[in-house]
């Protein structure tokens, strides 16, 4: 309500709201989990970025996404990375886990400002749906580095297995999961 009678992206004052919470002596102490982050932020962020997401335009631009999700994330991850172990003098192995988790930022006050513009069409899209892949692609990322930053060993050939497993992992579940919500909501439209 703030936000809209200062005529501010409602975005940014989430982003304030955030800040003053968290500094209040009474805040919780809440810890942020690799399990807190995968299994109760994620998922309803994803499922909502995929419930609104127009899949007709998407299947045109598809290539395009794919390629800004995978190649942009690395690349992203990549400078990152390099950024900060040359830069901030960081160790390699926390410097990629710091550059993966960088990496595949989620453009809400984006979005959301191109909603409260009532923008539509290519770019919208694009982002929209970009951040919805790169998610996946930076949690695929984000475990094998953290194995490796947490002293596990990975050779090539391992990592790719693990990558290519996670992935086919993920499409499955995925699958598994929609075809399950998609039988409850015909169930549900059924009458008697």
């Amino acid at each position: 309500m703030i936000t809209r009678k200062l005529h501010l992206p409602y975005s940014a004052g989430l982003v304030t709201a955030g800040v003053v919470i968290a500094n209040l002596p009474f805040a919780p102490q809440i810890n942020l989990t690799k399990d807190l982050l995968f299994s109760a932020l994620l998922p309803p962020l994803i499922f909502e970025a995929a419930h609104y997401l127009n899949w007709k335009h998407l299947r045109r631009d598809l290539s395009v996404v794919l390629v800004l999700a995978t190649l942009g994330v690395v690349i992203s991850a990549v400078v990152t990375a390099a950024g900060m172990y040359y830069l901030a003098k960081w160790q390699w192995p926390a410097a990629m886990v710091f550059g993966v988790l960088i990496a595949a930022t989620d453009p809400v006050s984006v979005i959301a400002t191109f909603k409260e513009a009532k923008a539509q069409g290519r770019l919208l899209l694009l982002v929209e749906s970009e951040s919805l892949f790169n998610d996946g692609t930076a949690a695929v990322f984000f475990a094998i580095a953290l194995e490796l930053a947490l002293g596990g060993t990975l050779s090539p050939p391992e990592a790719l297995l693990k990558l290519l497993v996670m992935v086919a992992g993920s499409l499955l579940c995925g699958a598994a999961v929609a075809g399950a919500a998609l039988l409850l909501a015909a169930h549900g439209r059924s009458p008697g």
